[in-house]
């Protein structure tokens, strides 16, 4: 009993051994913004001429491949998929991941793995637990902003004006024009226009002047009329 114990042991950890099923997690802690960098060994001897891919493990065991390389004959190869970039290099037995523009969305368990479809894919090392802390950087700068526009002056807005017009009132948004005052004009109310005066003894002449022109003509008139009689 103890034996077949031992022997399915033995053989399940070997099984393990091939498929290269990690046992445990690799943890990489990263901010926001900046980018991973992940080496995964290959075994030359086993996978050169096989397609890998970079996987994402959801909380469900439900598997998301987020790149993978099309190429089986052995020769280097460079996927680019969105923010993802896949670099295969078989003969080398190495593969390179780089992620890009880390959020805090992409914290999860992550894998690189020999792409097989619609076999299930073979893992090559240990899966990575990626956690993307928030910048601090950022988050003062999104706390400032939020303080600045909550103290910022209310607008003052101006009553309209109301105006009174034979017993109805309405009002009137035009603005009110003030009446020029006229000392800003320059001009003094309490200044009169010097007009010509008349001296008393120059009106006296000229009545008498007119008396004696009116004398003068009767007199005239008078000696004309004798004459005219006396012939």
């Amino acid at each position: 009993m103890r034996k077949a114990r031992f022997w399915g042991l033995l053989w399940t950890s070997f099984i393990l051994e091939l498929q290269g099923a990690p046992t445990s997690e690799t943890k990489r802690t990263l901010t926001e913004g900046t980018h991973l960098m992940e080496k995964c060994p290959v075994s030359v001897n086993k996978y050169l001429y096989y397609r890998k891919a970079w996987q994402r493990l959801g909380d469900r065991g439900e598997i998301q491949t987020l790149v993978n390389t099309e190429l089986t004959s052995g020769m280097n190869s460079k996927v680019q998929m969105g923010r993802y970039i896949l670099d295969d290099m078989p003969r080398e037995g190495i593969m390179y991941i780089h992620m890009s523009d880390l959020r805090l969305e992409d914290s999860g368990l992550y894998r690189c793995v020999i792409y097989q479809p619609p076999k299930a894919p073979i893992p090559l090392h240990q899966p990575i637990r990626l956690v993307v802390t928030r910048d601090p950087a950022s988050h003062v700068d999104s706390i400032q902003n939020l303080a600045q526009s909550s103290t910022l002056p209310p607008v003052t807005t101006l009553p309209p004006v109301t105006t009174t017009t034979q017993g109805r009132t309405r009002a009137s948004t035009r603005p009110v024009t003030q009446p020029m005052s006229t000392a800003s004009l320059g001009v003094n109310p309490t200044h009169k226009t010097d007009t010509p005066r008349i001296s008393t003894t120059s009106i006296i002449t000229i009545v008498v002047c007119g008396i004696l022109s009116k004398s003068l003509v009767f007199t005239l008139l008078l000696i004309a009329t004798q004459r005219s009689f006396g012939s």
